[in-house]
């Protein structure tokens, strides 16, 4: 049996730091995190390097070379590889998530804005979260705009379920959020009446409305059920049943 060649890089143990390039398409850089790479660096070396294009794009290693740069080194250790074109910002990202996608320094919403650059739904959900980022959590957004169970996600494949009412629903949310705070509307109980609005709800504006309501209700007296993961989902779709009773038993009265 005949072994296929695996593409090979070029390694440069003192690449110049000059010229390397930072990727637009990366998540963000905090300084704090390269401040704490300074120390590994300086205990332990340099155990790995960073990758780069034949352009000196980076495409793994962001925060390493901060800290480099941090520590007054003016080379680093690089593999180049010659077949990621970096000039398509849809490669380069491609390249850096297949890299990053078992690393856990990457947050949901480090995806989202990553994303957000190249594709007009996850674009959507990342300036809304933006719009909405004090009442909201970045996992919710995801779920409110993907759905609760978004596959792909990390590949920049989902799509929005329903635009209008995934907008109703972030709404509703941010107002109670305004309103109680997040001690009383906790993002389980957010992430739970999203849920319910989709799948038990199936996309129903007049029983979620009355669903936020008593949902209110029980913010506003600070009951524990508000605020219980074991309560409150039983207790909101056993408000969704009692709704869907009364309203078809006033359907038939008329």
């Amino acid at each position: 049996m005949k072994t296929t060649e695996i593409k090979r890089g070029e390694f440069q143990p003192y690449y110049n730091i000059k010229n390397l390039k930072m990727a637009e398409v990366n998540r963000d850089v905090f300084l704090k995190h390269s401040e704490n790479f300074k120390d590994k660096l300086n205990e332990f070396g340099w155990m790995m390097p960073i990758v780069v294009s034949k352009d000196g794009d980076i495409i793994e290693g962001h925060h390493r070379v901060v800290s480099a740069k941090l520590l007054k080194q003016r080379t680093v250790p690089a593999y180049i590889v010659d077949w990621v074109d970096t000039q398509d910002q849809k490669q380069h990202l491609n390249a850096i998530i297949n890299l990053n996608n078992g690393n856990k320094a990457w947050t949901t919403l480090d995806y989202l804005k990553a994303f957000a650059k190249e594709n007009k739904d996850y674009k959507t959900a990342y300036t809304n979260y933006i719009k909405n980022s004090n009442n909201i959590s970045a996992g919710n957004i995801v779920h409110l705009f993907f759905g609760s169970n978004p596959g792909g996600f990390k590949k920049g494949e989902c799509k929005i379920k329903d635009l209008k009412f995934s907008l109703y629903l972030l709404r509703k949310i941010s107002n109670l959020v305004s309103k109680y705070g997040k001690r009383n509307i906790q993002a389980y109980g957010v992430r739970e009446m999203i849920k319910i609005g989709y799948i038990s709800a199936f996309n129903d504006y007049e029983a979620m409305d009355f669903l936020f309501k008593e949902y209110g209700k029980l913010a506003k007296i600070e009951h524990p059920a508000a605020t219980s993961i074991l309560r409150f989902k039983p207790l909101m779709e056993a408000t969704l049943l009692e709704f869907n009773k009364l309203r078809k038993t006033v359907k038939n009265e008329i």
